[in-house]
This record gives structure tokens, sequence and C-alpha cells, in this order.
């Protein structure tokens, strides 16, 4: 049901809100047009809408509620759909499925670029945020979510692109992480209808429109950034397109009356919030150009009527761009990391290997990931048939005075070539050419099709060019990563029983718990945008790319937390007793303490793993990395460790509580036998599979009873997993968090491998057989991603004795010799 309420209630609402608007501002602008640019005209203004009144925290909960009530009336009032014909509807439907296959083949609402980007995570928060609050941050309570927003909200970050999503998200009540993705794919819908609108005076076939601008609507690196998470440059890109369409007919005839120049008002608008400053690079030299033109072709005494025109065009704009001029100042004071100059390297690429090629904006770059380059000859062919394609588009419609395909091509590349000589970084110089591929693409296509009209090699050009495209997407849709549903669906459900009983400690480096999922229960976690310093037993603190476990925070750390959330796992400690499990699912278990405790850990003495491995990852005030993670929390103390402790209680007046547990039978990827070809990484004792292969465990287990089988490590392609030659299950799709992009040879990050449970075994004592098969490729979404998928452990988790608390007093103390032991306390 979410699937359905996500890519069809959602899509519809969005192409509802772009009717309405796009039929007002028809109103608004005294003049009837084309009925194929109402839907994304619309979506820009409320965009435009949505910003003014987000820009200001006393305005931003009327945001919804007026884009609502805008939508409503201008479908009352001028029935737009009506004007909405066969092929631009299915050119919208087909783009959007083509976005939107990776999730909705995989039959899960959830999204994509899952760990090759954390920021999808800022843009969950930043979109739930802004839309009740504006850029206020006066109500929220110290928490890893508000140091996060900090970053963003306060300062000169442009949320324009959040608008249509944020909306979205009220109206529907659907949580936003669930739409993000039909959000992109509608603004790759949008694109089509822009592409469609300006080849339609050129290509007479509606048909051929609907397949050039179908095709031309997914060029490989615009879609490439959208399985990334790419908002920012999916919204741009619409937006960029319906200014081409609106400005192209001005050229060849100026308006009589400026309130027709409204739609390329709000249009620029749109563009400049969504983008900030940095918009100009397209905005100004389109209406440069375009006003030049008409001061060309205009008579002596029109020119007072063409400055007054491009004044109130000016004006206009302006205005609705309110939102950009009220963060300029602190735009212009942090630079926003546009510009190169002073920027160390790192810095400078973002998350890119290197620069992106220049040749990718022809919108075929056939390999699965962008930031790599694909096979030479082939590319080399395809990009040069394409320019080819593209140049033969604009000799033949220029020539015959149709200006709309170099327009768009024309702002597309003056675009791209500004922010490459203001010298802005590659990164940003990159999204520019994502934002502007479908330009020359859309010509390459038009090219193609004006061939075929002359002679039949048309046909053999956009098949080939159309081929390219497909296949460069197929590629990027067989390497997409899918954000874990299930697991993310525990922590919104979390979310939900924290709300008012923060704050809380949440024990997993995932950003997305910080940023989205739990806001309402004020989250910290220790290694992710901390606001204070969270000290560990062994006096370090958890840095980015890093995890303990709960045992390696002492009582100190943890008691200003109301609530704790920990991974389900076999390494994962119990939290002191004075917290009480009140919720546990597959993958979280959420322990939370009264408001008063009505009793007092004195003293809290961990066991296990933990104190000989602290922690994995990275931490200050120690050594700066550890690789290896702990893994076993229990251990059977010495007798006179328990004997010493009952005579601390007893001094204290106190009772000795002790979490009991059956110790795990851990076994390391690296114990087990694996294919040669595979990476086994030493320090972290893992391993990550390069081929197709099988990892052989022997097991051996004491006794006969039931087993948990957990998996630790990240599982993209994942494992199938069978006992003695019989099948347990599968593991897939199942990656533990955001673990970096990696920007060279594979590894496996320290702190970011998470335990999945495959199976509860019944087993014999005496050994067994485990073999964890790493598959072959296959045609679900993500079946070609070798990169994100890992072993660190196969751990056998048996179900007694029983977990439970003991509590003894401190003359028994004895009463605990021997028993498999998480941790003892002293309590009062």
């Amino acid at each position: 049901m979410s699937l359905i309420l996500s890519w069809v209630l959602f899509p519809v609402l969005v192409a509802a809100v772009g009717a309405g608007w796009g039929a007002l501002v028809e109103r608004a602008a005294g003049q009837r047009m084309n009925g194929v640019l109402l839907l994304p005209l619309g979506l820009a203004t409320a965009i435009v809408v949505a910003s003014l009144l987000t820009a200001f925290s006393a305005t931003a909960p009327a945001a919804t509620p007026l884009v609502a009530v805008g939508a409503v009336a201008g479908l009352v009032i001028a029935r737009p759909f009506r004007r909405i014909t066969l092929w631009p509807a299915l050119t919208a439907v087909g783009v959007l499925l083509v976005y939107g296959a990776p999730v909705l083949l995989s039959g899960s609402a959830t999204f994509l670029g899952f760990t090759r980007l954390d920021d999808t995570a800022t843009w969950f928060a930043l979109t739930d945020h802004v839309m009740t609050h504006g850029r206020s941050l006066s109500d929220l309570p110290v928490s890893s979510y508000q140091t996060l927003l900090k970053e963003y909200v306060s300062n000169n970050y442009p949320l324009g692109g959040f608008m249509l999503l944020g909306v979205g998200h009220l109206l529907t009540g659907i949580e936003t992480a669930w739409i993000f993705q039909p959000y992109l794919a509608c603004c790759g819908a949008a694109i089509g209808l822009g592409v469609y609108a300006l080849v339609k005076p050129v290509v007479s076939s509606q048909r051929l429109c609907a397949l050039v601008a179908f095709l031309a609507a997914q060029p490989a690196l615009l879609y490439g950034y959208s399985l990334w998470g790419g908002i920012k440059e999916m919204t741009a890109a619409f937006l960029l397109v319906l200014g081409a369409a609106l400005l192209a007919p001005l050229i060849l005839e100026r308006p009589d009356n400026p309130r027709r120049l409204l739609g390329v008002a709000i249009t620029a608008a749109a563009l400049i919030v969504t983008l900030g400053p940095g918009a100009a690079a397209w905005v100004v030299p389109a209406l440069i150009g375009v006003v030049i033109v008409w001061v060309i072709r205009a008579r002596r005494d029109e020119l007072w009527s063409v400055a007054r025109g491009v004044g109130l065009l000016s004006v206009t704009t302006a205005v609705l761009a309110l939102p950009m001029w009220v963060v300029l100042s602190s735009f212009l004071e942090a630079d926003s990391n546009l510009f190169s100059a002073g920027q160390p390297k790192s810095e400078k690429l973002g998350n890119l290997l290197e620069p992106l090629s220049g040749w990718q904006i022809a919108g075929i770059w056939p390999v699965g990931d962008f930031r790599y380059h694909p096979p030479t000859v082939a590319t080399v062919l395809l990009i040069a048939l394409a320019l080819l394609s593209a140049a033969l588009a604009i000799w033949l419609t220029v020539r015959s005075g149709r200006f709309t395909i170099a327009a768009y091509v024309a702002i597309a590349l003056v675009g791209c070539a500004v922010y490459y000589l203001v010298g802005s970084t590659p990164c940003v110089i990159a999204k520019s050419f994502a934002i502007a591929s479908p330009a020359l693409l859309a010509a390459a296509l038009v090219g193609g099709a004006l061939l075929w009209s002359r002679r039949r090699a048309g046909l053999i050009v956009l098949v080939l060019i159309g081929g390219g495209v497909l296949w460069s997407n197929t590629l990027a849709y067989s390497d997409a990563t899918l954000a874990p549903r299930a697991r993310l669906a525990e922590l919104q459900h979390i979310g939900g029983l924290v709300a008012g009983k923060g704050p809380t400690f949440i024990n997993e480096y995932d950003v997305y718990a910080n940023a989205d999922f739990l806001r309402a229960g004020a989250p910290t976690g220790p290694a992710e945008y901390r606001p204070l310093t969270l000290p560990m037993r062994s006096g370090e603190s958890l840095t980015e790319s890093a995890w303990a476990d709960i045992d390696s925070f002492p009582l100190s750390t943890l008691e200003p937390y109301r609530s704790i959330v920990t991974r389900r796992s076999p390494a994962e400690s119990r939290p002191p007793s004075i917290y009480q499990l009140v919720w546990q699912g597959a993958y979280y278990q959420l322990w939370q303490r009264p408001a008063v405790p009505s009793t007092r850990v004195l003293e809290h003495v961990p066991l296990g793993e933990s104190n000989a491995l602290p922690y994995c990852g990275s931490a200050e005030h120690g050594a700066p990395t550890e690789p290896l993670c702990s893994a076993n929390p229990v251990a059977i103390p010495p007798c006179s460790q328990i004997r010493t402790l009952g005579l601390k209680a007893q001094a204290q007046q106190a009772q000795l509580v002790a979490h009991q547990r059956a110790a795990p039978i851990v076994v390391r990827a690296d114990e087990t036998v694996w294919p040669d070809a595979w990476i086994h990484q030493a320090e972290e004792r893992a391993l990550i599979p390069t081929t197709p292969g099988q990892v052989v465990a022997h097991i051996a287990v004491a006794s006969t009873q039931t087993y948990e089988l957990w998996l630790d490590g990240d599982f993209a392609r994942g494992f199938i997993v069978s006992v003695d030659g019989r099948h347990v299950g599968r593991v897939r799709n199942a990656l533990a968090g955001f673990g970096g992009l990696r920007n060279g040879p594979l590894t496996l990050t320290a702190g970011f491998t998470g335990y999945v449970h495959v199976a509860n075994l019944p087993l014999t004592s005496g050994v067994h057989t485990f073999v964890l098969s790493y598959p072959h490729t296959d045609l679900a979404p993500g079946g070609a991603d070798s990169e994100f998928t890992s072993l660190a452990a196969i751990t056998l988790q048996p179900e007694s004795p029983p977990s439970e608390l003991i509590s003894v007093p401190p003359a028994q103390a004895t009463q605990l010799c021997g028993r498999p032991l998480d941790w003892i306390e002293i309590v009062s």
C-alpha cells in the first residue's frame, strides 16, 4: 500500500498542484499558454509561493495551505486537465516510470543513493523543518538534529528545491523519505513536458515528439544524479527547460503586454531560490540575449516599451526571488563552496573521483557510476554521433526561423561555461553539466527526427542515440543502491515513541536516524553531528566513521538520555538496568528510563570484548583509528571479581544486578574459506567479494537448541545462505548505513557494518557447514553492484540461557559465579 500511495497519490497531487497554479498564472498573464507547459509552470509557481512564505518563521505554516488553496482554485476555475493531450501525458508518465524503475521494481517505497551520499538525510531534515518553522531554530532542543540544521537552515543554503516535496509530505501525510524518489521522478516528467513543448514546433509528428521528449528527459548524467538523491539538480533541470520553452517564442515576437512576461519571471525566480545566486549563470545571459534581440529588432519609438518590459521583468523576478536576498549576505561571506580558490582538493571534488568529463553533457555515458569512464570506442562513437546530430538540428531549425532548440542549447551551455570561467569547483561544474544535459541530447534526437523525415538514415540515428541513452541508464539502474526500507521504517516508528521522551541516545552511526526519523526525540549520536562531547570509559570520543558497544560508555554519558536506541544484534550490550525495553523490532530496540528513576546505579562493570576493543573507527583523545569492532559482549567473570563487587555492594548497602545472556558464537570473516580473488582486509578481518563465489565456514555448537543466525557486514547484492546443504535465507539490499563515498580501492570502513538476522536454526551439537554464496548479477535494481557487499562476521546466538536481569543480595554474590554475563551493577 505504501508503494501505491507514494507512487500514485503523490504524483497525482503534484500534477494537480502544477495544473492548478499553471492555470492561475495563465489567467494573471492574460495569455493562453501552451497547454503542455501549464503543469511545469504551475510547479515553478508553487515553488516560488512556498519559498516566499517559508523565508520567515511567522508565515512558514501558511505555505502548504496556500499552495493547496491556490491549486484547488485554479483547477475549479480553469479545469486545465482538459488541455493535456494524450502524447504529452504518455511522455510524462513514461519518464516518471523510468526514473522510478529502481524503486518500483524493488517492490517497496524507498529511496536511492543510500551509502553513496548522506546528503539525502539532510534534505529530509530541511524539508520537514522549513515547511513549519522557516529558518528559525529557536524551538529546537540541543541534539544532532539541531546541529545538522544549523549548517543549512540558519545560513545561506537555498531551499527552493525542497518546497514541493514539503508540500506533498504535509498534504499526503506520507513520510518525506518515501516520497523523495517520486518527487525526483516528477521533476523528470516535467523535463519531458518542457522538451515536448520545445520540440513540437520543429517536429510535426506527435508520436515522434513524445519519443524525443521521453529520451531527452533522461540523459545519463542527470539520471545518475537522480539515483544519488540530486534534488537540486532535478528541480533546476526542469526549471531550466521550462525557462527555455517560455523564452524561445519571445525571440521571434516581443509581447506587447508586460503581463505576458510573468511566466518567465516566475521561472527565473524559482531557479534562483533553488540554486541561489549561482542561478545567475543561466538567468542573466538568457535574459540579456533576449533583450539584445528585442533592442535590435525594435524601432526607435518602441525602445521605451522595451525598457519598460525589461524593467518590469527584472523587478518581478527580484521580488519573487526574495528568499535569496534574505540570505545573500551570508552567501557572500561563506562563498558557499562555489569557487576553487583556496580549497583543498578533497573539497573541490566533493564526492567525485576527478573532474567530470565535459563530454558527459551529451547525455550518453554507458557505465554504472557516472564518476568512472565507460568503454572508450563505443562511447566516443555514440557521443560523436549525438554531437553531429545536435549540430544538424540547430542548423536546420535556425535556418528555418525556429529557435526553440537552439535557444535551449545556448542557454544550457552558456550557463556551464560561466561556471567554468568564474573558477567554480569541479563538484559545482559537474552539477551544472547534469542540469544542462537534457539540452544537447534533445537537440541530437531532434536532428535524428528531422533527418528521418528526409532519409531513412535518420531512423538509425534515433535508434543509436536512444539506444545509447537506454544502455547508459540500464547500467546505472543496475548499480543503484536502495535504502533498507524495513530498517528505516522501524526508525520512523521509534520516532513516534520517543516524541516528548527525549533526549535520545542513538548508538549507531546513521545520519537518517539523527537527521530525520528520530527528530521528535532530540536525538544525539556519539559519532555523528554530536553537539557535545560524549566520552567513553576509555576517555576517547567517537568521531565520524565509528561505533562502540553501549557498554563502552560510562553512566555519566548515558544517564542524561531518557531514551536509548540500540541496534538489535548479538554484539550489542544491554543498556544499564535503569533502562527498560519498551519496544523491539527486527532491527532496533528502544530502551527508556523513568523521568525520575526509583533506583540508582552506583557502579556499572562491563564484561566481554568491549573491554579489549572499546570502539572501532575514528576517535579523539586516543588512538585515532581502531579497525576491529567488538563482537562478543558476554564473558564468565572470575568468581573473585564477583566477590569483590559483593563486598563493595555490602559496604554501600546496595544490591548486585547482573544481565545474564548466552554468549554468541562468533566467526570472523577471515576464519572461513573464500575465493582467492576476493579482497581480504586483514586489520578489519573482513572480506569484500569481487566475483561470484562462496564463503564456507565450519562452526561447532556445543548443545542442541535453536540458534539465531546473524551476518555482520554490508549487503547490497548480498549473500544466499545455506546450512548443511539446506537453503535458509538471503540477505540483500540491507545496507548498514552511510559508509562514505569510496574514492579509490574498495574498503570496508569500520563502524559501518551492521548485523542482519537471517534465520532461527534448530541445530544439534556438533559441527555444521555454513555456505554464503555471492550470486551473479541479475536484473533486479542494484543487481550489478558489488561495491557495497562485504562480510565481517558470522554469528550464532543461542537462545539458552535466556536473556534476563538477575538481582542478588551482596551476601549471595557467588550465585553469579559461572554464569555468562553481559555486565554486573551495584544498585541502590
